[in-house]
């Protein structure tokens, strides 16, 4: 399925600035590095033209690194897994009347290096938060 176009929202840093303020919220004290990354940081963050998925819009892209065992419980696991990370969602918040889900990327214990690897071959745009 083809991702519709996005309507990118003409406020990014106020935008930015919600999204930074959600996604700190989110993140417990046993969280000891946290990157945001993709269109919040590249400031093309918005909504689709239409419905994709279960999703209305961009969704908010974070790095953590955590003991797996000290993940807050008010995360769900969306049984995604990779080799490095497994997904999780965070919760969701509203943007331009807009709900966005932010997908926790959580590195697995061990990983941390490859995962920052990772991010320099991918050539991700980042922002660190923690």
């Amino acid at each position: 399925m083809k991702k519709p176009t996005k309507i990118i929202y003409e406020n990014q840093e106020e935008v930015h600035d919600s999204i930074l303020d959600f996604v700190k919220s989110k993140l417990s004290e046993n969280v000891f590095e946290a990157y945001l990354f993709g269109s919040v940081v590249t400031r093309e963050f918005g909504k689709y033209s239409e419905r994709y998925g279960e999703h209305d819009g961009s969704d908010i892209d974070v790095l953590v690194m955590i003991d797996k065992h000290k993940v807050p419980s008010g995360w769900k696991n969306l049984n995604t897994s990779k080799k490095w990370w497994d997904l999780y969602s965070a919760g969701r918040i509203v943007i331009n009347g807009v709900k966005h889900r932010a997908d926790f990327v959580v590195v697995k214990t061990g990983m941390e290096d490859y995962a920052r690897k990772r991010i320099n071959q991918l050539e991700w745009a980042i922002e660190r938060i923690k």
